[in-house]
């Protein structure tokens, strides 16, 4: 696990860690239907647990489709899965493995601290590594 300094500093690592759009750009028309897969994959790991995303206070997967390879999740703190970190990460393997998840920690998807201007938390999962804010660190540790 790769621990970033703040949130800045997060992306300017997470951009250098995405895997090239030529590899995305060269599955051809197959990419979408590869993205959709790992998009049920992930929905099924999660819904249980946080229920379905559509209208939720608690969670929301960007649907949007930019064929970049990375999968965006957004969290209200007191919902973000700490727990099924791991199991995401398992998700990117074979056809996923250079797919990347982008997750989110923040108080304004419910609405909560909304008027504040809380720093947001981001985990970015890859195939083989992890980079995180500091405060998912330190959460992800205590799980």
């Amino acid at each position: 696990m790769e621990i970033a300094a703040h949130d800045t500093d997060f992306h300017i690592r997470f951009e250098g860690m995405l895997t090239p759009r030529i590899v995305f750009e060269a599955q051809g028309a197959a990419h979408g239907d590869i993205d959709l897969r790992l998009v049920q994959s992930i929905e099924d790991l999660l819904v249980p647990s946080l229920g379905r995303w559509e209208a939720s206070s608690e969670w929301f997967h960007q649907l949007d489709f930019y064929g970049d390879g990375i999968r965006s999740l957004t969290f209200s703190r007191g919902a973000f899965p700490y727990d099924h970190v791991r199991q995401l990460q398992n998700l990117l393997r074979g056809e996923h493995a250079a797919f990347c998840i982008l997750c989110i920690a923040t108080d304004k998807l419910a609405g909560a601290g909304a008027d504040k201007e809380a720093d947001d938390d981001y985990l970015a999962i890859f195939r083989d590594r992890i980079l995180v804010t500091k405060n998912i660190a330190e959460r992800i540790g205590k799980v």
